[in-house]
């Protein structure tokens, strides 16, 4: 006999156009709601199982969908409709849920500070003027927006990057009715600030080994921290959630996660022989294996160590070792110790080996001038590859 599948309880609101539908895609389990949008559905979960309360959800999103095609109709969208889109959007939420938070606050302080009632199509370069003025100043008269010390202008610029961003996602998306809601970007070719001069430090090799030293006076997991920053180039949020069947030592492998990569890249790059030797060290003292992690919280040994703990075993380091704390950057001075002293390889495997997906951002932020470089630069011009290579490797071993 033929079972038949119980249907859940589902509900239209809405006619064709603006059409909002909810439903229980599994017993027991959260409301959905579908809406189309350019002819491709949009589901999103309610997170909770209360009709009444996704049925007035639905309504209210209908208006918010007829005052939206309004809007793109009469050229009317204004900044508190355009941040409510964009941070329902999928562009959005795509990214990971930190990444999403933090765009969402920079995104709501612009928008807070400029007006939501403020038509889209209005803005000028003297917003972006006044917006910086005040973010830099911390003028007494904002601070029901700007409830912090005056930023930089890197910090600025991260702002109002995010408010572009959203402009051109606004030009490419079209409401319900087929309509763009904005049809050009009212903040194209107006610069940003740029902080001239940014902060940026590089790790010497002599403070690496001076850290690695004192290291086991902090904690035991701080040396092999430094000796993985320093050894594989990642970042802090890759290798503190290493597990130990990332770890491949008969190959000699590690296997990076996209789901702890900024850009979500997963890869599986060899080791050098400083790392290996730490971490088989580490494994041997930890007894441990399979999916736990390789740096275990002190709390919860099932799950990664804080980052902010690492950040202050990393500064109790530089105390013990009589050096001063770089600003600007704790263990991304080591990232670019890593990449600065990789000069003369091809750019393209550099960034494969380090994690980067843009090699532009490699090459701006993170490799810096360094005085041997240079040097080898005018005295030695013929012999550029073969010399950044010995140079790269004096510095990664210490010697010469």
């Amino acid at each position: 006999m033929k079972r038949t599948r119980r249907r859940g309880w589902s509900k239209s609101i809405g006619e064709r156009g603006h059409r909002v539908r909810l439903y229980e895609a599994r017993p027991r389990g959260p409301i959905m709601r579908s809406i189309w949008v350019n002819g491709k559905e949009d589901r999103k979960s309610l997170g909770h199982r209360d009709r009444e309360a996704a049925t007035r959800y639905a309504y209210e999103l209908l208006s918010d969908l007829a005052a939206t095609d309004r809007a793109a109709a009469e050229e009317s969208l204004t900044l508190g409709m355009l941040q409510d889109l964009y941070l329902e959007s999928p562009q959005h939420r795509a990214k990971k849920e930190r990444t999403q938070k933090h765009d969402e606050r920079k995104l709501k302080r612009v928008v807070a500070f400029l007006g939501a009632s403020r038509n889209v199509t209005s803005l000028s370069e003297s917003d972006v003027r006044r917006f910086a003025l005040a973010r830099k100043g911390a003028d007494d008269q904002l601070e029901h927006v700007f409830a912090e010390r005056a930023v930089s202008d890197r910090t600025v610029e991260a702002d109002l990057k995010l408010l572009v961003g959203a402009l051109n996602w606004a030009m490419r998306e079209r409401g319900s009715s087929g309509r763009r809601l904005l049809k050009e970007n009212p903040l194209y070719g107006v610069r940003l600030p740029k902080e001239q001069n940014p902060k940026r430090p590089v790790m010497t090799h002599d403070t690496y080994k001076k850290l690695v030293k004192v290291a086991p006076r902090v904690h035991q997991l701080l040396k092999l921290a430094l000796v993985l920053a320093e050894g594989t180039g990642r970042r802090l949020s890759a290798w503190r959630n290493l597990r130990w069947d990332d770890v491949d030592f008969q190959a000699k492998a590690i296997r990076w996660r996209a789901e702890f990569d900024k850009k979500g890249y997963e890869q599986v790059v060899p080791m050098s022989e400083s790392v290996v030797r730490a971490l088989r060290e580490a494994r041997k003292v930890q007894a441990a294996i399979g999916g736990s992690p390789v740096f275990p919280s002190l709390k919860d040994p099932t799950k990664p160590c804080d980052r902010y703990l690492l950040d202050r075993w990393l500064r109790r380091a530089f105390e013990l070792a009589e050096l001063t704390s770089p600003r600007g950057g704790l263990w991304h001075s080591l990232r670019r110790k890593w990449v600065t002293e990789r000069k003369g390889y091809p750019i393209r495997d550099v960034a494969a080996a380090g994690g980067w997906r843009d090699e532009r951002t490699m090459l701006t932020s993170y490799q810096q001038v360094d005085a041997e470089t240079v040097k080898q630069v005018v005295l030695h011009p013929t012999q550029r590859l073969s010399g950044t290579r010995k140079l790269a490797t004096q510095l990664t071993t210490g010697s010469g």
